[in-house]
């Protein structure tokens, strides 16, 4: 049995009681176990031509979530880290990379995910096709900004 347990996110190292990553929820593997991954990782970075499109940005467990979500579907990527401001006052926001190839079906399945986590999503894109509040079914103009009933932000302009 190994001595250690190494995250296969952030390569922090732990005893081989510990399941998850302290840091970033990661499962941790074994050296081994971890070295496969690495490998699998480079090869699927490798694979095709790969000029990479950044998909999501948001937390590691989300993204590694969404890892999940697009390589069960066959959907190669990989998350990378973008580092936060030089004072060390801001963590690193975490990105989802596909090949360019692969973006719009990515930005496909992690909308069809979303909406199987969160149902809720279907019936406010229902309501705002048919021109109302998501929030309380309002009629609302299709160019409105904010509900005029309910005060929801239907959109965000930016500036």
């Amino acid at each position: 049995m190994s001595q250690i347990k190494i995250c296969p996110e952030c390569r922090t190292e732990y005893f081989p009681h510990i399941e998850c990553c302290a840091d970033c929820g990661a499962l941790l593997l074994s050296p081994e176990e971890n070295m496969m991954a690495q490998e699998e990782k480079k090869r699927l970075v490798d694979k095709d031509s790969w000029a990479p499109v950044i998909v999501r940005k948001g937390s590691i467990k989300w993204m590694n979530e969404l890892f999940d979500v697009l390589t069960d579907s066959g959907i190669p990527c990989v998350v990378s880290a973008e580092e936060g401001c030089s004072k060390g006052g801001c963590g690193a926001t975490y990105c989802l990379l596909v090949s360019s190839p692969n973006g719009e079906v990515a930005h496909e399945r992690i909308e069809e995910y979303c909406v199987e986590i969160h149902p809720e999503i279907k019936d406010s894109q229902e309501l705002i096709s048919q021109g109302k509040c998501p929030a309380c079914g309002y009629a609302v103009n299709a160019d409105a900004v904010d509900c005029p009933d309910c005060g929801l932000t239907l959109l965000i302009i930016e500036e």
